[in-house]
């Protein structure tokens, strides 16, 4: 017999190794704590070269995200191949081609041998089988809804709330453009690996279960399940994510330990954890919408049998005005996409957790994900 995860209640159950290119030349990081412009005074650059940099950025991202789109990484991830061959593999003109490959060959993710090109580190990374991957990411944020609510930040300032490419919402549209939803979740999957490092690492000695609400995938979960074989899951998130998070969790051998519960989780969460996830959630809402969600989440919780505590990690903007912050790029993609506050800075996120019932106990920077960890309870 298995518990329902809402109501606690009993229920019948239903279910080749390839060697590496030398490392290119250390290139400038762009860091985490700096925006462009502290960067091009880091760097030197005057603010007009500033400018033409970041005007730039834009054909190197959409030439990155063709060769991403038409597999050029992930055939020069099995041999060496040449320009022409790609061409032929790929169905495309070998001029255009050519010019890609130069392009790819000047940015460092390949190198030429004999006329053959093989992949860098920084050409590896964009394969699907890296370890942490940014070839979801890539093609998520390449693809016409991404490009196009970007493209359309302008009507969205202007009006106040996103100017949908499609009309639908980004979760809508996900649903019902099943190809670009996988490739979605397992964008978010490689984004939360560094959550699910970090979290793994506290102790959760007088903790059974863990409940992830919006996990996706389930990435942060599994990462701290296989780290405590003591602890189970709950993971919490709409029917069609967790329809393709089965197969993703039984792969890993975590099928058995993580029970899944699809629903809106401003209506109800899942009954029963020592512990409550909402990993990078809040972002995507309004202030008052994440005051309802964490209020959903106390009630829950009072209405157990146990003790539990929620734990929000988020990003979070610095409480200085004008502080560099990489999360600044976060939140101007937030306003892209939703209609709710983006980003918020510490203070915010405070005044959130009091309004929903909930007392911040700690607080913790995660060091490997840059993120902050709230360990608040009723």
């Amino acid at each position: 017999m298995t518990a329902d995860p809402f109501t606690g209640q009993p229920t019948d159950p239903s279910g080749q190794q390839h060697e590496q290119a030398a490392p290119p030349p250390a290139l400038p990081q762009r860091t985490r704590a700096t925006t462009a412009a502290a960067r091009g005074a880091d760097l030197g650059i005057s603010p007009f070269d500033l400018i033409q940099h970041m005007m730039d950025a834009v054909p190197d991202f959409a030439a990155l995200h063709a060769a991403v789109e038409l597999g050029i990484f992930e055939l020069l991830c099995h041999e060496k191949l040449t320009s022409d061959e790609l061409a032929a593999c790929c169905a495309c003109d070998p001029a255009a081609t050519r010019r890609l490959m130069r392009w790819l060959h000047g940015g460092r993710f390949v190198t030429l041998d004999c006329d053959r090109y093989q992949l860098t580190p920084y050409g590896q990374v964009l394969t699907a089988a890296a370890e942490r991957s940014q070839r979801h990411a890539v093609l998520v944020t390449g693809s016409s809804y991404w490009w196009d609510a970007a493209g359309n930040l302008t009507e969205t300032v202007r009006r106040g709330h996103p100017a949908w490419p499609t009309g639908l919402p980004p979760y809508d549209y996900l649903a019902h453009h099943p190809a670009i939803g996988r490739e979605f979740d397992l964008f978010m999957t490689a984004r939360s690996a560094a959550v699910g490092q970090d979290l793994a690492a506290f102790d959760y000695d007088h903790v059974r279960t863990i409940a992830d609400l919006g996990g996706g995938l389930g990435g942060v979960l599994a990462a701290i399940l296989r780290k405590h074989p003591h602890l189970r899951g709950v993971l919490a998130d709409r029917q069609d994510v967790l329809d393709r998070a089965r197969d993703h969790l039984a792969t890993q051998g975590l099928a058995d330990r993580i029970q899944l519960a699809a629903g809106d989780l401003f209506d109800r969460v899942p009954h029963g954890a020592e512990v409550y996830l909402l990993s990078s959630v809040l972002h995507n809402y309004s202030t008052a919408q994440g005051v309802d969600l964490l209020t959903t989440v106390r009630h829950t919780i009072e209405a157990g049998d146990h003790p539990a505590e929620v734990w929000i990690i988020q990003g979070m903007l610095p409480g200085l005005a004008g502080q560099p912050s990489r999360w600044y790029s976060t939140d101007a993609r937030m306003l892209s996409l939703f209609p709710g506050d983006g980003v918020q800075d510490r203070d915010a996120m405070f005044r959130m957790a009091r309004e929903a019932g909930l007392h911040v106990r700690k607080t913790n920077q995660l060091p490997t994900s840059q993120q902050t960890l709230m360990i608040t309870h009723p």
